[in-house]
């Protein structure tokens, strides 16, 4: 079988598995797997507590345990350098609203509209039937906060451009 070993199988089998979404700011996936010593101090600094044990022990964020706040507390208690200024923009990051959404089966629920403070999310009333969903990338911040009070778990996030920035 050559240099194929079992996991290699598995995650070719399973391809569907998403993308880890990494810490606010990271340069790229490639220098951050390279560089990150998977000390933890990330996940001891969040006051969140939404980092995680990833796959390979590597730091990754989870929002179905809660919103980034962009407090900078992970990048501050890395001691490696995988980071750029946090003066730019933390990520291209963008939340993206599955077909699994309640407003896709005619049930009216309005909880991720509720959650997000920059009011990215727009429900469009439609005569006769429930309210559309609509997400404005450009409003979006890809805080997690719509993710985990969504009773159909139909949000999901995607980088919306490389995984830099």
């Amino acid at each position: 079988m050559g240099n194929l070993t079992r996991r290699a199988l598995l995650k070719a089998r399973f391809s569907t598995v998403r993308p880890a979404i990494r810490l606010p700011w990271v340069l790229n996936e490639e220098q951050f797997t390279n560089g990150c010593t998977r000390c933890y101090d990330c996940m001891e600094a969040c006051p969140e507590k939404i980092i995680i044990k990833g796959d390979g022990g590597f730091p990754e964020i989870n929002f179905n345990k809660g919103e980034c706040t962009f407090c900078v507390e992970c990048v501050k208690s890395c001691p490696e350098d995988l980071f750029y200024p946090i003066e730019e923009v933390p990520w291209s990051l963008k939340a993206q609203v599955t077909e699994e959404c309640f407003t896709n089966k005619k049930v009216v629920c309005v909880v991720c509209k509720e959650q997000c403070e920059v009011e990215a999310l727009t429900f469009i009333p439609k005569v006769g039937g429930v309210m559309s969903i609509e997400l404005s990338l450009e409003l979006c911040s890809g805080c997690g906060a719509c993710a985990k009070p969504c009773p159909a778990n139909a949000i999901e996030f995607n980088y919306i451009n490389e995984f830099e920035h």
